[in-house]
């Protein structure tokens, strides 16, 4: 089976996001991020989980109110309660979280493959009763038994569900194991059933995998933005897209000049700092030192470059420092109307990189501690306070 067809980006920044440690979002900053999702062309957002507090109902409901084009979706346990709590945020779809792997059924529900099933065909009925679009999300895929993973699908798919997601939830897949399962569940379960894939990112593997799911015949991925999540995370958007552009040459209807401003959205609401490495919106995915790359592009761009910057709403730059060329400096020179002749070039170039050189590294010492107290600190609960708390509560309560 060839694959084909649009990709439809489902997007899990505002819930499996939100699980990243330490984040949270603020319900106007909920609305906001789906309203940009909805804005670059995501067609499907799962905007949370409604069995977590009234608050995040709250938030969930003002999602779906705000009249997007995209449909928005939360996710829920093998609970009919969670199906009702779901129905009454005005939500269209529901991802049902189901344990697929031996490991999961038994240690986390204590039930067996029959009862994992009778329970997923209930709960899906009652969600399929509410008049919701259902996802099964198969959680632990990549570790169940492909037979019972096959069976339990289709058995959801007659019951009502119209999408399975493949879950790789401790990323321990490499692609072409992925693209092997992904091809076993295709050619077994109902070719009516639309198929997914959701991937973590424990072993920097999930942009991969994703892709190889998408050649195998996922036309679902499952993202999230800056690849926040669970853990390690999950697979960037951008990352996931651009890979589609230029790689594969897919469709997948996302536009390409809205990402950088949704990354740096994402940035600002979850404090995880976008790295500067980052592919495509990172500092330096545009920046060139190297005296021979800068070289190479001011003869042609398309010398050092794979995505031109302004495809993604980026500018490209030069940087000064320890491995500036000549031609950096005759360029930037050029930019002011100056020349200089060669022992002048020279001389600046000695000179800026000496001055590079003698700032030193105590801004950059001090900058990591910071930091890395930042991240300890606001990325996280204080131990102490929750032990005041506590003890506050028991002592009041005894």
């Amino acid at each position: 089976m060839k694959p084909s067809g649009k990709i439809d980006f489902v997007d899990g920044t505002l819930r499996e996001g939100e699980q990243s440690p330490g984040v949270y979002f603020t319900k106007e900053e909920k609305v906001q991020i789906a309203r940009e999702l909805d804005r670059i062309g995501v067609p499907i957002l799962d905007v949370g989980m409604p069995s977590i507090s009234s608050e995040e109902r709250e938030a969930i409901s003002a999602i779906a109110h705000q009249g997007l084009k995209a449909s928005v979706g939360v996710s829920i346990r093998l609970k009919r309660d969670e199906v009702d709590q779901a129905s009454e945020c005005d939500v269209k779809e529901v991802f049902i979280i189901c344990p697929v792997s031996p490991l999961h059924v038994r240690s986390k529900l204590g039930l067996d493959e029959e009862g994992v099933k009778s329970l997923m065909g209930d709960v899906i009925r009652h969600a399929d009763k509410k008049g919701l679009l259902i996802n099964l999300a198969a959680e632990d895929a990549a570790r169940a038994e492909i037979s019972f993973l096959c069976e339990i699908l289709s058995h959801a798919f007659h019951r009502g569900a119209r999408r399975a997601f493949v879950c790789d939830t401790v990323g321990m897949m490499e692609p072409f194991r992925m693209k092997d399962l992904v091809k076993k569940v295709r050619d077994q379960i109902p070719q009516e059933m639309e198929l997914g894939a959701h991937c973590h990112n424990d072993l920097g593997l999930a942009t991969a995998n994703t892709l190889a799911a998408i050649e195998a015949g996922v036309n679902y991925p499952s993202v999230t933005v800056n690849g926040i999540g669970e853990r390690a995370g999950n697979p960037p958007l951008h990352e996931v897209v651009l890979a589609l552009e230029k790689i594969f040459h897919r469709q997948h209807g996302i536009d390409l000049q809205g990402l950088y401003n949704l990354s740096r959205l994402v940035e600002e609401c979850s404090g995880i700092f976008i790295p500067p490495h980052a592919p495509i919106i990172g500092l330096n995915a545009f920046r060139h030192e190297s005296g021979i790359h800068v070289d190479g592009i001011l003869k042609n761009s398309q010398i050092y470059k794979s995505i031109e910057s302004k495809e993604v709403g980026r500018e490209s730059s030069f940087v000064l420092g320890k491995h500036t060329g000549t031609q950096t400096i005759m360029h930037l020179l050029g930019q002011r109307g100056y020349e200089a002749n060669e022992e002048e070039l020279k001389e600046i170039l000695q000179k800026v990189k000496e001055r590079k050189m003698a700032n030193g590294k105590a801004e950059i010492h001090r900058m990591a501690k910071e930091m890395g107290s930042y991240y300890e600190g606001s990325l996280s609960f204080p131990l102490q306070a929750f032990w005041d708390i506590a003890k506050g509560v028991l002592k009041k309560d005894a």
